[in-house]
Order: C-alpha cells, then structure tokens, then sequence
C-alpha cells in the first residue's frame, strides 16, 4: 500500500509539474526577415548558420544574378530558412527566372522595390501580376517609406500616409503592408512613430492584409544610437502590440556608410548581434500570443500619451485593476482563437515602469520563456524594465461574454 501511495504522489507531483509548464501556442513561428542579409561573396553554410542562429529565419538580399541568387537558396535550404530574394533577371526576363525559381523549396518570396512612391505603384503592379500570373504561392514584397509625415506627404505623391498605403494595395497585388521606421534617436523616440504605427495598423486591418515592421540593427547616421537590448525589444515589442505579423532588422550586415550592425566590415560578429539573438529569442518564445492575433483594442497610459494615439479608458472583464505608474505604457488586446492577450509595453528606454493588475481567476501571464501560469501567483504589484514587455492571458469566450 505504501508502495502504491507513493507511485500515486509522484504521478500527482508530474501532471501538477505538466500544467505549470503549459505552453502558449508552442511551436508556432514569427518571419523574422534581415536585410542586407548575406551577399553573394559570403553565401556559405557557415554564414547562413550564422545568420539563422541569430534567431532570423529569413533572408533578404539581392544578388547580381541568376546563378548567385540559386546558390544562396540552396545553401538557406540545406541550413533551414526562407529567402525573400531578387536578381536582375526577375525584371530583364521575368517569365523565365520566375519559373526557374517558383519551386525551389527555400524561396519565400519576390522582392520588387524598397520605399516607392506614388508614381511607382503602377509599374510595380505590371511587375507583380507577371509574376502572380506565373507563381501564386509566393508573395511580391514591397517595402513603404516610413510614416514620419502622416498629413504631409506631397512627396510621396498622396494626400496622406493611409492613402500611400491604400494606393499600394489597390495597385500592387502586396500580401502583406511592408514599412520601415527607425524611432530610436539619441535625444529619445521619435514623437511620430506610434502616430504612424496607429495608421498602419488601421489600415491593414481595414484592407484586410497583415502588416510587418522594423527594428533598426545598425546605425546609420548620427542621428541614431547603436542598438540595445532595451531598444530593441521597444521597437519589436510595440510592433506585435499593434498587431504586427512578421517582422524586419537593417541592416545586418555591415556596409560602408553604417557605424554599427550585427556583422561588421570584417566579418565577425559585434555587440549587436548578441542583443538581436537574445531579442529574437524572447520573441519567438511567445509567438503563439502573436502570430495570427487580431487587434481588439491599443491605447495607452501615463500623463502625457503619444501623439495620434489614445487613452486607455477600460479594461477588459478579466481584468478588475490595472494601473501604471512613471512614463506610461503601451497597452493593447489582442484575440487570438480561444484566447485573449493582454499586453503591457514599457515605453521607456531609461526607467522601470512599476504596474499594479488584478484580474478574476482566469487571468494567467505568459512567462517569457511562453509558459503559461495563473496570475493570481503573483503579487499585483509588478514593474517593467526599460522597453520591456508583459504578456497575460484570459479566455476569449470570457470576453465575448460581456
């Protein structure tokens, strides 16, 4: 009898031990494309492994040909990651080049332009349908010009930045919204950058395409410091609050011009590289919270909100008490399936956000290796270090319950 209670306390001990360590959405992945990824000079097993090991599992470049551009998909295939590529050929003899690629098992995608304006959209959607009429499995990438002037935008051709990006969909047959903008200045962040998130956002959801964004992984003038840990988990952190669906990194390779990036001009790993790994893989430890997640709601706190953004006025049912205090935070809903995401932002690069929440007992919070444990464990007392992120979790079915 003995015998038996003791094999029935162990049994007991591992299914308690099997329910704390469950998973949100294990095994789920978010695209992480780096640009300027591994030119064709460097395509080697060694620094595609490289490269994947940094927690990116697609690469982005253009190579100056046909034979180049195919030695680099199978080299991304024998490692195990994706290619968002281009090479002369696809514009010169689009048909052929198409064909030559479309079922090669690493190719991601087409990529056509970075930054068009309004005058190129037309152009590009020629180019597209080729390609689309060819090889529909694949998507074309096009990448916008970033949202620094939202109602001033006679440069790029529209009277507003959402009409940038609504002319680009009905033009050019994108599968995704594409835009760069590098907030991180050494005086702060930049004052438009959730103003332009708010609209990509919006407009995404409006026309019904996922939206991918970046983190800047170098320096490019001296406007912008290197990167750290903590400016790089704001800048991806903030794009899956609002409900990004793949995000990008540039520069990671070192070029003339830059005064930082993962792979200096030598080769060799730098700071940055280090800090992106440790980033990508918090990251993906959550992916299940993001990937195929649609935006209830995104506000935020503090005594002064960012401009184009608003308040968080009310709570979700689960949740009975959330206050932050300091700078404020980025805060948004996210329904994904059966559940429900509430995420928490630090806003600032330099201070710990001290947070108070309290919720019914369905709240649990997603630790960051993904592990999902009840909210009640905690004190409701809680802070956040710089650019840091806190994700809980309470059943979707609650919600639409109200």
């Amino acid at each position: 009898m003995k015998k038996i209670l003791l094999v029935s306390a162990f049994a007991i001990v591992c299914l308690g031990s099997l329910k704390a360590q469950e998973k949100s959405g294990s095994g789920k992945q978010i695209p992480i494309v780096a640009w300027s990824g591994i030119p064709a000079e460097e395509t080697t097993v060694e620094k595609f492994t490289e490269l994947k090991e940094m927690g990116i599992n697609i690469n982005l470049c253009n190579y100056p040909n046909a034979e180049t551009m195919e030695k680099a998909l199978d080299i991304a295939k024998q490692v195990g990651i994706k290619m968002v590529t281009s090479c002369p050929e696809l514009k010169t003899d689009c048909e052929r080049t198409v064909k030559r690629f479309m079922g090669h098992p690493a190719l991601e995608g087409y990529f056509l332009r970075d930054e068009p304006i309004q005058k190129d959209f037309a152009e590009l959607g020629e180019w597209a349908k080729k390609i689309r009429d060819i090889d529909n499995r694949h998507f074309c990438f096009v990448n916008l010009i970033a949202a620094i002037h939202p109602t001033k935008t006679e440069a790029l051709g529209t009277k507003s930045y959402a009409d940038y990006i609504r002319n680009l969909a009905q033009t050019v047959p994108v599968q995704q919204i594409s835009y760069d903008f590098y907030p991180v200045l050494n005086e702060g962040i930049h004052e438009r950058w959730y103003e332009g998130l708010e609209i990509v956002s919006a407009e995404s959801r409006k026309l019904g395409l996922p939206f991918w964004a970046f983190a800047l992984a170098s320096s490019y003038n001296e406007l912008h410091p290197e990167p750290t840990v903590p400016a790089l988990r704001l800048q991806m952190f903030s794009n899956l609050a609002y409900g990004a669906q793949g995000l990008e990194y540039w520069s990671y390779r070192m070029s003339q011009g830059l005064r930082s990036a993962p792979v200096g001009l030598d080769g060799k790993r730098t700071v940055v590289y280090d800090r992106i790994k440790q980033v990508n893989s918090e990251i993906q430890n959550q992916a299940g919270v993001f990937t195929g997640a649609k935006v209830v709601s995104v506000n935020h706190t503090g005594t002064v909100i960012p401009r184009g953004t608003a308040r968080l006025t009310t709570l979700p049912e689960a949740i009975k008490v959330f206050e932050t205090e300091g700078d404020g935070a980025l805060v948004s809903t996210l329904e994904n399936g059966k559940n429900t995401f509430f995420v928490i932002v630090n806003r600032s690069l330099e201070k710990n956000l001290p947070f108070i929440i309290f919720g019914d007992d369905s709240l649990k919070k997603v630790l960051k290796d993904g592990t999902l444990v009840s909210a009640g464990n905690y004190n409701s007392k809680s802070e956040l270090e710089p650019g840091d992120m806190a994700v809980y979790m309470f059943p979707t079915q609650k919600k639409q319950a109200q």
